[in-house]
């Protein structure tokens, strides 16, 4: 929700992940999963299933203009459609909905149940408009990204979450040849006790990857061959959370 995401395009890419891993594994004899097969495994009907992987046949983004939120969606229109523009092609700046056209109307061409109010505070909050002094909007961006969002969890998705889902899932699977995954924690630690355990963390961190880093500095062939297939890594992280609640 954070990065502006949907339910309806969570739930679009979820499907098409759903589609992909069944259909990686091939039945007893190594033939392609057919469609019916893959409703099984996924739960979903073959009418959508069917759907999905034309989608994919066809290079399709998994979502669409219909699945976009609905501040994008209005912030798209304001951009492109005449209704909302100047005679020079830049965007008005709109009444929330004295006159036409208005920012009420405007949300009523995305569509849907959601009252204006509710998109004029997500869209102020997100920096996508503005407040004018005589009490009219003006928009600020072409693209609804919520203020809370940011690159670095883009790469913490690519380079730390990933990558632990990846080990967690080759464990299950492989556990005789089970790759490093340990974890040390304490739940009853004082206060100044936390904080030194951070520092202490952050240290003994630092001098490990310094170590790890070095190595594979010394053992890397960037340049020298392409037949490397895989990435190899090792990850450390902090974590602090709140105790469950006794019942």
């Amino acid at each position: 929700m954070r990065a502006g995401i949907t339910y309806t395009q969570f739930d679009e890419v979820a499907r098409r992940a759903f589609v992909e891993e069944a259909l990686q594994d091939g039945d007893l004899r190594g033939r392609i999963t057919n469609t019916s097969r893959v409703a099984v495994r996924t739960g979903l009907s073959r009418k959508e299933v069917a759907r999905v992987r034309l989608a994919m046949s066809q290079g399709e983004v998994p979502t669409s203009t219909y699945h976009i939120g609905r501040p994008a969606r209005a912030l798209q229109i304001w951009y492109s459609e005449p209704e909302f523009l100047d005679e020079f092609g830049k965007p008005l700046d709109l009444a929330f909905d004295d006159e036409e056209p208005s920012f009420t109307s405007l949300i009523k061409r995305v569509g849907g149940d959601v009252p204006a109010g509710a998109v004029r505070a997500e869209l102020l909050s997100a920096g996508g408009m503005i407040e004018l002094t005589n009490g009219r909007f003006r928009v600020q961006k072409r693209h609804f990204i919520p203020s809370a969002f940011n690159e670095d969890l883009i790469v913490g998705f690519a380079f730390i979450v990933a990558p632990l889902l990846e080990t967690m899932r080759h464990n299950l699977e492989n556990p005789s040849e089970a790759f490093i995954q340990r974890v040390s924690y304490s739940d009853h630690l004082p206060e100044e006790s936390r904080l030194a355990f951070r520092d202490f963390g952050y240290q003994r961190a630092e001098e490990l990857m310094q170590g790890v880093d070095k190595w594979l500095g010394e053992h890397d062939v960037r340049g020298e061959t392409e037949d490397v297939e895989r990435r190899v890594g090792l990850g450390v992280f902090y974590f602090e959370r709140p105790n469950a609640p006794k019942q």
